[in-house]
């Protein structure tokens, strides 16, 4: 292939060879419809498809985040109800979705196995190009929005998959202040507008204008196609261009974001929903934002964002601690959002009052004075140079979706891809930038220049959302009153139709129509990462030889089985601190900078495995991770030692400061991912590794934070002795165990066991816990929109042993039942049933309308499976999606992760072998062997509700309610 070649319909416009990418990108253009296309062709094993549409909103309504959505629930060629869904049963898929940006539409799909990547392109195409949409408007009410009423006496209410996500994503306060930001700062434009969709604005939205929005945006002509990885180019461009483009002409349609000139020095105040049981004190949010440049100067953003790291990095950045230092607020951040044509950036004042605004500037201006008088410490803006060096080379799985959006920021806008994904140009700049007074002229820029900047408050309200459900119930009675009765017949007909669609089953015929793989292009060997057990000085060393381009991955194991639960909480926040506080030889600030200089990436945390076949068993361990240029190695053992024996604790008021900062992370955690913490709720009687991760970072652990920083200053004291005695206690040769990622064996990587003092082994090899069986009802009343439902047991406990075929039966729960029971038809945005190797077993939904109707399709499960056996539905797609589900992108240090966790956990290559086999040799009759443990599920199992206040008010007196601040009674 050389430029100008014409290759099935496209013509080849220029090539490049990239070094640092490993590979060569291929510029196309569709020759018929002007569409264009790029491939990176790097010859990497997964291979990457995907279309995306410059997609501009013009309002609040979604629309486009409801097309996403719902161009995927069938097309012409495949016309089943949800594609999508059959896709992820019986697809080796490693990347399976589409996503809604402020200014575009994505549909990637990726794949190791070639057959399968053809057939994943083909059923995208059709999706993005042909959607079921134009002659099946109950797409449109099951995805977007609807009136739900069965009966001319019923109040409607609004339901829809988007329209509960929306809800959900409206509870969380940086989805608020990103979005009020982004209104003050593009009056003009589409950035202006929520692309994902205001609950509010929603129900604005018709079906006509949903349908014109796609003729308008979906064009050819308007698409952007992107492959990476060893593709079948012949293949694939042959589908694109005989099967769908050729069809088109070209339009002469524009759509051109309108440049947003700057505006005025602006400042609004909103409001947002706190628990009636919450002080308001120090709990509003301050914001205030500026528009950059245009998406080319990519030299000025990553500066900023350098800048961002080196003012609020840690609590000693000169900003934030200047902010904290005056008690003024409780966090400070600096974000860059460059995936816009403008870029902006936006600082965070978290968790202040709305009283302090005026002083808080004053901080903010004469911090940036203090900097241009005295100078920028260029030594850490060097080392923040070579953290972001290190983390553009070491890019996160999916690798190539991540090199598709990063290639999409210049490339949607008519400029060149490879300005965002090749680096090694912008860091040199950025380097000799260093050497002038570039920043300090940033510095004037963003913070002594009001010109342009947009201030946005969020004041916290109890009342906000009874008032917005209220205005939503008023609204709803308002549009009742004004329909007829023709009206009214109308809707009621709407949902007996939506209703029968979803419960419809697909015909075989429109089933046969999707091309799926079969068993026979499934290996039977499991994935599996070999293992050397070394001893080095003494200590067992785990060492996984991967490739990794340099790269040395470590982790520290510190066994900590000795601990007492009641303790775990304490221990979890202490590891939290490390880091973050000084050390015996290091500043916080001169800890930072060491660290950006020498340590690519590095954490410290708390893993918890079980032990097979014994529930009350764990094996609890500090865990300490880095990822570090080879070169870097000893430096990062020394700086991670020094953190492990040499922190000094004894510094109140740094962490309280941290402490307050965890407890409004976590706030929001819950508020957003609600069915992880209701999950854990349910297990914590039957298995010890859920029992201690409750103590670790469950709703146990935001108690204890939340009861520390009540009785802060006469707990601080035995805190910090606790602390001190933990770490010194733990951080000794005698508990380490060491593991190794490498292409190569990096022995000065294994120096811990050189520096680290002896001390005393850990007594216990494993944790036990005393488990109570004890079947629960709990409930947490939180100031969210949408609620989340789980309900979890031990298999074990119901005599059922593990096997692959209930593994097998996890995906036809997750992508059958309940995928139709709690999302199609209740609303929930997601749902799912997992189950692990020990028996523990969830069901959860996430950002749910009506979960204790959630809870009554958990229990209802025993019949579905009785339902599915007898039925002519083939179990083959599901045990395909359930081989995939193992067999996730890794990279190295993940890799690493795994075999760890599979060498501490007691499982060996034998056991994945055989529960791979179980899971390719399931039948339905294993299946059907299987409902009567969820009969007794049904009956004993615990169940967790995190919701809001209209979601629990039907509990009675059996359930324990308790409230999101557990300082409340």
């Amino acid at each position: 292939m050389k430029v100008n070649d014409k290759i099935h319909g496209f013509i080849i416009e220029k090539s490049r060879k990239s070094e640092e990418l490993r590979g060569t990108l291929w510029q196309m253009r569709h020759e018929k419809t002007g569409a264009e296309l790029i491939w990176l062709d790097n010859g990497e094993t997964n291979k990457l498809f995907s279309v995306a549409f410059k997609t501009l909103p013009w309002d609040d309504t979604g629309v486009f985040h409801i097309l996403e959505h719902s161009v995927l629930c069938g097309s012409d060629r495949y016309p089943v109800k949800e594609p999508f869904l059959d896709l992820l049963k019986s697809s080796m898929n490693t990347f399976l979705n589409a996503i809604t940006f402020a200014d575009k539409t994505m549909y990637p799909v990726s794949s190791r196995n070639e057959q399968d990547y053809i057939n994943l392109t083909r059923v995208y195409l059709d999706a993005v190009f042909a959607p079921a949409i134009y002659h099946n408007p109950n797409i449109f009410r099951q995805e977007g929005w609807h009136y739900e009423i069965r009966n001319k006496d019923d109040e409607p209410t609004f339901k829809g998959v988007v329209f509960n996500e929306m809800k959900g994503e409206f509870s969380n306060v940086d989805t608020l202040v990103a979005d009020g930001i982004g209104k003050m700062l593009f009056p003009d434009n589409c950035y202006g507008f929520v692309s994902g969709g205001d609950p509010e604005k929603i129900p604005d939205l018709s079906y006509e204008r949903f349908i014109e929005a796609h003729k308008e945006f979906y064009h050819p002509t308007n698409a952007k196609i992107y492959l990476d990885g060893a593709v079948p180019l012949e293949k694939v461009l042959t589908i694109i261009d005989e099967e769908y483009l050729s069809k088109y002409e070209k339009s002469d349609v524009k759509h051109e974001i309108a440049f947003q000139k700057p505006i005025a020095h602006t400042s609004k105040a909103m409001s947002y929903e706190i628990g009636k049981e919450e002080d308001e004190k120090q709990k509003t949010h301050m914001a205030l934002g500026k528009v950059l440049c245009d998406y080319k100067n990519r030299k000025k953003t990553m500066a900023v964002d350098m800048l961002s790291s080196y003012l609020t990095g840690t609590n000693e950045s000169p900003l934030k601690k200047a902010i904290l230092e005056k008690g003024l607020a409780q966090d400070v951040d600096i974000y860059v959002d460059d995936s816009v044509m403008q870029p902006y950036f936006v600082l965070s004042v978290r968790n202040t009052e709305y009283e302090n605004r005026e002083e808080i500037k004053a901080v903010i201006k004469d911090t940036a004075k203090k900097l241009l008088d005295g100078g920028i410490d260029k030594e850490e803006l060097d080392a923040t140079l070579n953290m972001f060096e290190f983390h553009l080379r070491e890019m996160r799985e999916p690798k190539a979706l991540m090199r598709n959006i990063v290639a999409l920021t210049s490339w949607l806008h008519g400029g060149d891809p490879m300005l965002y994904l090749e680096s090694d140009g912008v860091l040199k700049e950025l380097r000799e930038a260093l050497k002038t007074d570039y920043f300090e002229k940033l510095i004037e820029e963003l913070f002594l220049d009001d010109n342009g900047v947009a201030e946005f408050y969020l004041r916290p309200s109890k009342t906000k959302g009874d008032e917005a459900r209220a205005k939503e119930a008023k609204r709803l009675a308002e549009t009742k009153k004004s329909w007829s009765d023709a009206d009214t017949e109308r809707f009621i007909s709407e949902n007996a139709a939506l209703d029968k669609w979803q419960k419809e089953p697909d015909s075989p015929e429109a089933h046969a129509t999707l091309p799926v793989l079969s068993l026979s292009d499934v290996s039977d060997k499991p994935e599996w990462t070999e293992t050397e057990i070394k001893d080095y000085n003494g200590v067992k060393v785990m060492y996984h030889p991967v490739a990794s381009n340099g790269v040395v991955h470590g982790k520290l194991y510190f066994s900590i089985a000795d601990v007492k639960l009641e303790d775990m909480p304490k221990l979890s926040f202490a590891v939290g601190l490390l880091g973050e506080l000084p050390t015996k030889n290091y500043s916080v600030t001169e800890l930072t900078r060491e660290i950006k200089k020498n340590i690519g990436s590095h954490s410290f945390g708390i893993d918890v495995y079980s032990v097979k076949d014994r529930p009350e068993l764990c094996r609890p361990f500090i865990r300490v991770s880095f990822s570090a240029l080879e070169a870097r190695v000893p430096r990062t053992v020394e700086l991670l030692t020094e953190i492990m024996t040499s922190t000094l604790f004894d510094n109140s008021g740094k962490i309280k400061e941290i402490l307050l900062q965890d407890i409004d992370e976590m706030n929001q955690s819950i508020l957003g991912r609600g069915n992880g913490f209701a999950t854990r709720r349910t297990l914590v009687g039957v298995s010890a590794p859920w029992a201690v991760n409750e103590k670790l970072s469950g709703f146990d652990f935001f108690r204890y934070l939340n009861e520390f920083s009540a009785d802060f200053d006469k707990k601080i004291g035995g805190f910090i002795d606790f602390a001190e005695k933990a770490t010194e206690k733990i951080f000794v040769r005698s508990r380490l165990l060491m593991s190794q990622t490498a292409t190569e064996l990096d022995k000065s990587g294994l120096g811990f066991s050189n520096i680290l003092p002896e001390g005393t082994p850990c007594k216990d090899e494993y944790m036990k816990v005393a488990l109570d069986g004890k079947k629960r009802k709990e409930a947490v009343l939180i100031p969210a929109g949408i609620s989340f439902a789980a309900s979890g047991g031990d298999m074990k406990a119901y005599g059922k042993e593990f096997s692959g075929s209930i593994k097998v039966l996890s995906s036809v729960l997750s992508y059958g039942y309940l995928w139709n029971e709690v999302r199609v038809k209740g609303g929930a945005y997601g749902c799912g049933f997992r189950v692990n190797e020990t028996g523990t077993m969830t069901f959860q939904s996430y950002r749910d309308p009506n979960p204790l109707n959630s809870l009554e399709v958990y229990k209802n499960t025993s019949s579905f499976i009785r339902e599915f056996c007898a039925s002519d539905e083939n179990i083959e797609n599901y045990i395909i999606s359930t081989i995939s589900s193992t067999e996730p992108l890794r990279t190295p240090s993940e890799e690493g992760a795994v075999a760890d966790a599979d060498i501490l956990s007691g499982v060996s290559y034998d056991d994945k072998l055989s529960t791979r086999r179980e899971m390719l040799t399931t039948t339905k009759e294993d299946v059907l062997k299987l409902a009567d443990l969820f009969e007794k599920m049904a009956e004993n199992n615990s169940v967790s509700i995190f919701g809001n206040a209209g979601a629990l008010s039907s509990l009675d007196d059996t359930w324990t309610v308790m409230q999101m601040n557990p300082s409340t009674k």
